[in-house]
């Protein structure tokens, strides 16, 4: 989920480019986002009955285009979102929530069968997604997370559209949020301190012009 409001916030320096053009590059994937994905995005509902195959079908695409994927396992949450992330994963999966794990191991099986490398995060994916991202060793992020920009992303990867003749992609890049919409990495963290993240609520307008009158 991320940073509340985040991708609106965004969306002028959206830039929707050709699957294609990630020909030759390497990408750090958040594997949940996948699994997710095949789970509840409507397109999917009914057609794709096991995360699995569309692990797989987007492996099989994108490695065909040229594409270079690691998968990065979420670990241990956070001791200040650990509260936060079991009650989504008990929303989207009730009692089903302990097969969620499995999936997820299931998955990375898959990965070790099909040669494709994986890591597990020592906390949050996104967070070693952007990590990757910012030491270089991959050139994108593909996570729905936000806050992997809070994280150091340089760019992020989100809704794919792999079903048209004309496959498409989101890209969101961190250089053209400081310079279009002028908000660095730390005005970003800022944000989420106001708008509310997966850590803490957002500030109430009521409390926050309080706050401000008070200091004067």
């Amino acid at each position: 989920m991320g940073v509340q409001d985040f991708w609106s916030i965004v969306v002028p320096v959206r830039e929707s480019v050709p699957l294609y053009s990630l020909s030759g590059k390497t990408l750090a994937v958040d594997l949940s986002l996948w699994v997710c994905e095949a789970q509840h995005v409507q397109a999917m509902m009914g057609r794709v009955t096991k995360p699995h195959l569309n692990l797989f079908f987007r492996v099989s695409s994108l490695t065909l285009m040229g594409v270079k994927l690691v998968f990065v396992m979420e670990g241990e949450a956070p001791k200040l979102k650990a509260e936060t992330m079991s009650k989504r994963t008990e929303t989207r999966y009730g009692r089903f929530k302990k097969r969620f794990k499995a999936v997820l191991r299931e998955c990375a099986d898959m990965l070790d069968f099909l040669g494709v490398p994986w890591v597990t995060a020592a906390g949050e994916a996104e967070a070693m997604c952007a990590y990757l991202d910012s030491q270089g060793l991959v050139d994108g992020c593909i996570t729905n997370d936000g806050d992997a920009f809070l994280y150091g992303a340089r760019t992020v990867y989100r809704n794919f559209n792999m079903n048209s003749k004309d496959p498409q992609v989101d890209c969101y890049r961190a250089s053209r949020v400081q310079t279009e919409l002028h908000l660095s990495r730390e005005d970003l963290v800022g944000l989420a301190i106001l708008l509310g993240c997966d850590y803490i609520p957002k500030v109430e307008t009521g409390a926050l012009n309080l706050k401000l009158a008070s200091s004067k």
